[in-house]
């Protein structure tokens, strides 16, 4: 929870992010690369596209009595530290979720993701770099662009 709570503070611009290095721009995930050159150019086309085709994973909440995850709902995190936006908190790489206690975690496409969420949760996504927050409005926007793509 600590790493994300950093990446949170670091989105928001409470905190600066260190510069990634080269070698580590080289173990990144297009996606993460995606997500690095739009933060230095301010052009979030490319990003958005990536995103619903990657694969996250995401903190759920199931049903004490199924062992299945077809019963569950998204873990919401909602605090100071994201103007208490709620904000479900996804990860191409589960290390950085930090899964707590006994809840699971599940693997969508972004796609899979905005077409779930409510209306009123936006994303944040943590990433090598401190992390990208995608605002509620944002998320309906991806949703919207896919609905009418497809």
């Amino acid at each position: 929870m600590k790493k994300l709570i950093i990446s949170t503070l670091t989105w928001l611009g409470i905190m600066s992010s260190a510069s990634a290095s080269e070698n580590m721009i080289e173990h990144l995930s297009i996606f993460e690369r995606a997500v690095i050159e739009a933060k230095t150019t301010n052009d979030f086309l490319p990003v958005w596209n990536l995103f619903i085709n990657t694969r996250f994973f995401v903190i759920v909440k199931t049903d004490e009595k199924n062992s299945t995850t077809n019963n569950f709902v998204f873990s919401i995190f909602n605090s100071q530290e994201t103007k208490d936006s709620p904000m479900v908190l996804v990860s191409e790489k589960i290390e950085r979720l930090e899964n707590p206690g006994s809840n699971k975690a599940i693997q969508v496409t972004g796609a899979e993701l905005v077409k779930m969420l409510n209306p009123e949760v936006g994303i944040m996504v943590g990433t090598a770099d401190g992390g990208l927050g995608i605002p509620k409005h944002l998320v309906q926007w991806i949703k919207n662009s896919i609905t009418t793509v497809h």
